[in-house]
């Protein structure tokens, strides 16, 4: 049965296709269709024009003022990425009189004709689309229109993963949540993280009895350094120990003192015995004896002197280099925990808190590096995650990419910051401008594409990544002057030699002009021959009139 049903199909096609064909060749009419004879006009044949080179697809540009000395408007639009809007100039219908008259017949039962105008009565009129168009003056601007994807901007799409290994403890953030830097995305149990805490602040009590040391260690090198300076001024002992007071300095200073006063006392000796002695009242065994003990107390001060002026560099500069040296470990720490994720913030805490941490040591927060939106999540609560894992995706959705696709054939036409008209197929109708800011250095081998990249911005939030639409560029360096005459390229109609028009000559009455195309595009064409600007041109359904015209040609032109 189903094979029968389809031979049945074809033969009812066959059938309606010869019946048009006769229509058209003048042979039939069909009044079921609306397609009826109504006279015969004679049909002179217009010389035909020559078939136009096409471009790729061009732009239209109108000049501001006609030779008629009508104002044009001297617009730029668009349709939808070449084309013009007619303005609001009244051509009156008939305001271009060509001086053709109808011939009347007489008593021959003939009626008026002319040649080569279709006149549709309203059966026909009613059951066609049929436009108008102004025949402008204009220039084609060669554009190209690629393919395109909208893309998320690469320079701020953010992979977040986990700088530790862990376990995940709680999930903040979901799918499609907006979130601001700083915020937490993911709460973690990491051991790795616990232990570099742990290691921390032990450096950091380490680094703390070594700054206690380096203190001390400077406040008897400079105290002593000052003892040192007082007693080389050689004063009495009691007053060398009043100005010591205000000089702590340990040890030294007590050891100081004590020699220094032996010194003194057993000078003082020596000096009285060495009197005593040159005045014949002290024997000689007293003299030396006194003169050995203070040679004695003077060597044992000045060795004690230059030691401890000796040792006090020395230590010093000890336990200033184990507090540098404790600074800088706590500062690897640090580092450290850096690397592991924990921000500024939290070592600080750290320092001041890190004493009361338990339980908590080895929790880690991780957090959203940038603002923006997040279109992608693969984590879940208990889930261990590492260091390879790609736990979010976040978007700076502000801006987006229009990536297109150029062909080699297309890659004269583009440069960088080349004016393009971006349409998406999610918003038909609607048209955003950028300029091209990058373009590809190699082709894809699969493709035999560049790549070309159009930013835009995207505050709104309507551009979403994966979007197809297209991008069109425009390039007026196409070495040709193409201005003249142009008409939509739905005003034009195929003949056998090229194209023809059909002049708009009165209500449902056209006339067949040929015409020459020069260049044409998706939009419109750039045509030469017996048209002026300003006349009115049909659109739309033209094989109609062109079937009609056909007819009358075989007619004979006359209308019985």
């Amino acid at each position: 049965m189903g094979g029968k049903r389809l031979v049945a199909a074809l033969t009812v096609l066959a059938v309606v296709a010869a019946a048009l064909f006769l229509w058209a060749m003048g042979m039939v009419e069909l009044p079921w269709l609306g397609l009826v004879r109504e006279d015969h006009l004679h049909g002179g044949k217009a010389p035909h024009g020559h078939e136009g080179i096409d471009s790729p697809d061009v732009m239209v540009t109108h000049d501001d003022e006609g030779p008629d000395g009508h104002d044009h408007g001297g617009e730029q639009s668009y349709a939808p990425y070449g084309g013009y809007e007619e303005d609001a100039h009244d051509h009156g219908g008939d305001a271009h009189d060509h001086g053709e008259e109808a011939h009347d017949h007489g008593g021959g039962g003939h009626g008026g004709h002319e040649e080569g105008v279709v006149r549709l009565d309203p059966t026909k009129r009613t059951a066609v689309e049929l436009g108008e168009a102004v025949v402008r003056r204009g220039s084609l601007t060669t554009l190209i229109k690629l393919p395109a994807e909208v893309q998320w901007d690469a320079d701020n799409l953010i992979h977040v993963t986990p700088r530790v290994d862990g376990i995940v403890l709680a999930v903040e953030k979901s799918l499609g949540d907006r979130v601001k830097e700083g915020e937490l995305l993911v709460t973690l149990d990491s051991p790795e993280m616990g232990r570099a805490r742990m290691e921390f602040l032990t450096d950091l009590n380490r680094m703390a009895l070594a700054e206690v040391d380096f203190e001390r260690a400077r406040t008897i090198y400079e105290n002593t350094k000052k003892l040192l300076a007082v007693l080389d001024e050689r004063p009495a002992p009691r007053e060398a120990l009043e100005r010591a007071r205000r000089l702590p300095s340990g040890e030294n200073k007590n050891l100081l003192l004590t020699k220094y006063t032996v010194m003194h006392v057993n000078e003082r000796n020596f000096r009285r015995e060495k009197k005593l002695f040159e005045k014949k009242i002290s024997s000689e065994a007293d003299y030396l004896a006194a003169e050995s003990a203070y040679e004695t107390a003077r060597a044992d001060f000045y060795s004690t002197y230059e030691e401890i002026g000796f040792n006090l560099e020395i230590d010093f500069l000890k336990a200033k280099n184990e507090f540098e040296i404790a600074k800088n470990e706590i500062l690897n720490s640090e580092r450290t925990l850096h690397i592991l994720g924990l921000t500024k913030k939290e070592t600080d805490t750290l320092r001041k808190e890190g004493a009361e941490l338990h339980s908590e040591i080895s929790r880690t927060g991780l957090y959203s590096p940038v603002n923006g939106v997040i279109v992608e999540r693969h984590v879940s609560r208990g889930e261990r995650v590492g260091r390879e894992s790609t736990l979010f995706k976040i978007a700076d959705t502000s801006r987006m990419w229009v990536m297109a696709s150029v062909y080699e054939r297309d890659l004269r036409f583009l440069h960088k910051g080349q004016k393009a008209l971006v349409r998406l197929d999610a918003y038909p109708g609607e048209t955003m401008e950028g300029v091209i800011d990058y373009i590809g250095s190699e082709l894809a081998p699969d493709t035999r594409t560049v790549q070309a990249r159009v930013v835009l911005p995207n505050r709104d939030g309507r551009l979403r990544a994966g979007m197809f639409g297209s991008v069109t560029l425009f390039s007026g360096n196409t070495g040709r002057k193409d201005t003249g005459l142009l008409v939509p390229v739905d005003a034009l109609q195929r003949s056998e030699a090229g194209y023809v028009v059909f002049r708009v000559k009165g209500e449902d009455e056209f006339e067949e002009v040929a015409v020459e195309v020069l260049r044409k595009s998706a939009d419109f064409a750039l045509i030469s021959g017996p048209v002026r600007e300003g006349e009115r041109v049909a659109t739309g359904d033209l094989f109609i009139l062109k079937a009609e015209a056909g007819k009358e040609e075989m007619g004979g032109g006359h209308s019985h």
